[in-house]
């Protein structure tokens, strides 16, 4: 192996080193925040990436970014930073975020409150909006809740979440949603699947 290749193979192990400890310490600090003990694998982030639907002066909206891992595959895949948005709302991962992902505009924000977030410029400009939350775990109202917030900003766009749940993990009737599994790879840990939800016409 050539000097620059092990150097480079040295920086990549460092990196996901650091980003598995971030993610941890995230993990611990707050379970319910968090859809998983471990960051997403490759295979999971490149399925989300070729997911993605945008026009040319549309945004890309990811909503609990962790590590930044999609995100890095969102950019890997021709997103430009400046039309990538990431929400988290750990100070500590947004401030990680801003590091890692120069040019991206991160937001430390909640968003279950995407409309106060979000800048009201970009507000109808979202193409996508991609989910990390573990909206399975809240109440039928916190889900509500949350879907009248991406509505509020991405009208009539709905939204792509990634679960582990081999069935919609949302109601989507209750929430007046359609719901279709738009991915499911065996490759990460857990199997994880790709669902896509937008308001019934």
């Amino acid at each position: 192996m050539s000097d620059i290749a092990a150097d480079a193979s040295s920086s990549r192990t460092h990196a996901d080193v650091r980003n598995t400890t971030l993610f941890l310490k995230r993990w611990l600090a707050n379970p319910l925040q968090m859809g998983s003990v471990i960051p997403s694998s490759p295979a999971l982030c490149s399925r989300i990436a070729a997911l993605v639907r945008r026009a040319e002066d549309e945004v890309v909206v990811e909503l609990g970014a962790g590590t930044g891992v999609i995100s890095r595959a969102l950019l890997a895949a021709g997103v430009p930073p400046k039309n990538l948005v990431v929400v988290e709302i750990v100070r500590d991962m947004a401030d990680h975020l801003r590091t890692a992902l120069p040019g991206v505009n991160v937001i430390q924000g909640d968003a279950f409150e995407l409309p106060r977030a979000l800048p009201r410029e970009l507000h109808g400009k979202v193409g996508t909006v991609i989910c990390g939350i573990p909206l399975v775990l809240l109440p039928l109202e916190q889900q509500k809740r949350f879907v009248d917030a991406v509505e509020a900003v991405a009208p009539g766009k709905g939204f792509l979440l990634y679960t582990y749940c081999i069935t919609s993990p949302l109601p989507y009737r209750k929430l007046g949603l359609t719901a279709k599994r738009e991915a499911w790879t065996p490759l990460n840990l857990p199997p994880a699947s790709v669902w896509r939800y937008q308001p019934q016409r």
